[in-house]
Formats: structure tokens, sequence, C-alpha cells
């Protein structure tokens, strides 16, 4: 009869036990399914405030815009975006107090930046010139033909001098290349000017190099590097000899839907990534080291998620979102560098993913 009770009060602790495992199972799930998005900060009539996040249609701007191959255009797009940048500092008070001197430090901007410019932003960082501007600092007795080539193209418009063909000839180019770089009046191509003149010219002009990286690192605009799949390195991924197990290798189920994304310390816009993987993405298959990761395609827009995977689709014609109640999209704007002190969003691309 014991036996027979302490049987039935084991039989009842197992279903119990294992009731409560489903429980905890169901919760957990429950759980996981949750949501993903933090409170999302806002400014409300010049006050930050805290509005958490809920179902709904969300559109984040990102704003692309496009880097001038030629010298005279990018030193206009490098002054532009200073300004741009300017409007957007805050500042500190004699008390050390912050304040913001311009209502566009409130704003939220995502920009999309060409990798080149990015580039030369970091060679700026460490030169305070770019490698075409650096040509102007070089002795003018010294230059090689390639680079009185180089200088003769760069200051065609500059006229007729006295001094043709003499190391004068090329100093004053030089000279008129600072002049139209700095937006400098009463240049005269007849004139001796001397590389001390030259000298004082390039300190100015490294003096506003250095201010444009200093701004943009510290101004509150997010952004991400346009990068085309082949040239991102991200190509391994067709190649099955990669697929190993170590610490770069985040592990799927399936030992053909693991992959490794090469390390990438900036935030990345994708072009031109392949249609089968973008689809595994879509189907939440392939989980990539890396978040979040935007991809341009013609598919899909909207988002994925996967554990620690976020894919953002943009340009895409079908909607795919991962929680169906949150329709989030980022949409690519293009636009001039001024226009952007017109406009802004009311997100970044961080507040959610």
């Amino acid at each position: 009869m014991k036996k027979g009770i302490i049987l039935m009060l084991l039989g009842c602790s197992l279903i119990s036990f294992s009731m409560f495992d489903k429980i905890k199972k169901e919760i957990k799930w429950a759980s996981e399914e949750e949501p993903k998005f933090k409170k999302v900060k806002v400014n409300i009539d010049g006050e930050e405030k805290m509005r958490k996040v809920i179902p709904g249609r969300y559109e984040i701007k990102l704003f692309e815009i496009t880097y001038p191959s030629d010298l005279f255009g990018k030193n206009r797009f490098f002054n532009e975006f200073n300004t741009f940048l300017k409007g957007i500092e805050p500042i500190k008070t004699k008390s050390g107090e912050p304040k913001v001197v311009n209502i566009r430090a409130t704003r939220k901007y995502s920009l999309l930046l060409e990798s080149r410019f990015y580039e030369e932003m970091q060679q700026i960082k460490e030169d305070l010139l770019s490698d075409e501007e650096k040509i102007l600092e070089l002795p003018a007795s010294s230059l090689e033909d390639y680079y009185r080539q180089q200088l003769t193209s760069m200051s065609g418009r500059m006229g007729a001098t006295e001094y043709a063909g003499t190391d004068q000839e090329f100093l004053n180019r030089q000279i008129y290349v600072l002049y139209q770089l700095l937006d400098k009046p009463k240049f005269n191509p007849n004139n001796v000017y001397s590389e001390l003149d030259k000298e004082f010219l390039i300190e100015e002009l490294k003096k506003n190099r250095k201010e444009v990286v200093e701004n943009f690192e510290k101004s509150k605009v997010e952004y991400f590097i346009k990068e085309s799949y082949e040239n991102s390195g991200i190509g391994k991924l067709q190649d099955d000899s990669i697929y190993k197990f170590d610490k770069d290798v985040v592990i799927s189920d399936k030992l053909e839907d693991q992959a490794i994304l090469p390390e990438m310390e900036k935030n990345v816009y994708l072009t031109g990534f392949p249609e089968n993987i973008i689809e595994e993405l879509a189907k939440n298959k392939l989980k990539l080291k890396r978040t979040p990761l935007l991809l341009e395609n013609s598919d899909y827009h909207g988002y994925m998620f996967n554990e620690d995977n976020t894919v953002v689709f943009i340009g895409g014609k079908e909607p795919k979102y991962y929680y169906k109640d949150y329709k989030i999209n980022v949409v690519k704007k293009p636009i001039e560098v001024l226009d952007l002190l017109k406009t802004d969003s009311n997100y970044y691309v961080s507040d959610f993913f």
C-alpha cells in the first residue's frame, strides 16, 4: 500500500515537473518573440524624451550624399560638409555646461557615405592633406615631369605667365590652386610668389581640413560606408573551404548554413549582394556575424533577425518584417549636402537596429 502511494506521489511529481518545464519553455519562447526594440529618444519642443516603440509603421531616412571626383569639387564638398557639421555642433558655455547653439543639434541624421570619401577623410586625419593636395606642398624646384603635368592640369585656368617653363611658373601654379581652394581673390600670375608665401597657404588649408575631420568625429551624425559586394571581401562566403569552427564563425544547425563575414570595424551598406544569399538571409537560414548589415537589393525591404545577426533590406519590392506588426523600413534619400540643413529623420538606424 505504502509503495503504491509512493509511486503515485512520484508519478504526480514527475508530471508536475514536466508541466512546469513545459510552462517554462513556453514562457521562454514567448519572451524570445518579444520585440527587441528599446525605447527611442525623441525631441519634443526642444526637450529629449524616451518613447516606447509600439506596433506601427516607421520610416528611417538614410541620406546619401555624393562625393565629387575632381579636386575643386571635393574642396567645395568639404566646405559644405563642414557647414552642415557646424550646424549640429553643441558648444560649452563659460561655466562648462553644454549648450545647443542650433536646433539642428537636436535632429537625427543617418548618412550614407561613399567609401572613397571615408578613406580620404581617414588619410586627411593622418596627413591633413589628400594625395592630390600634397603636390601643392612639394618644393616647386623639385617637381618631376609627372607632377608638373598634374599641376598644369589643376591650374588650367590660371592663364599665361611670363615665367613659362621656369620653377617660378610652377610655384605660381601651386599658389594659384591654393588661392582657389581657400577662396582668396586677387591672384596675379606674374607676381614673384615665394615658397614662404606658399607655406602660409598650406598651413591654412591644413587647418581647414583638420577642422572638417574633427567636426565629423564629434558630430551626432550616424553614418554607413557604401561598399560593393565585390570590393568588401565578403566574396569569401562563396568558398566552401572557409566553413570551419572557430571564433569567427557563427554556427548554424547545418554545416552548409555556416558563413564567415570578414572583420569590419565600420558600419557598412552593401550593394551587389548575390541574390541566392539575399534569399537565404530573407528566409532566416543564414547567420552572418555582423550587426547590423544594410543590404541594397531589388527583392525585399524591411529587416530580419537571426540571433546576433541583423539584416536590413533596402530598396526591394516585397516587404519582409521579422515582427509583422513592426513595419520598419530604412529608405535611401539622395540629397545635396547643404540641403541636409533643411531636413532630418525622426530616427537613427541604430534606434531600432
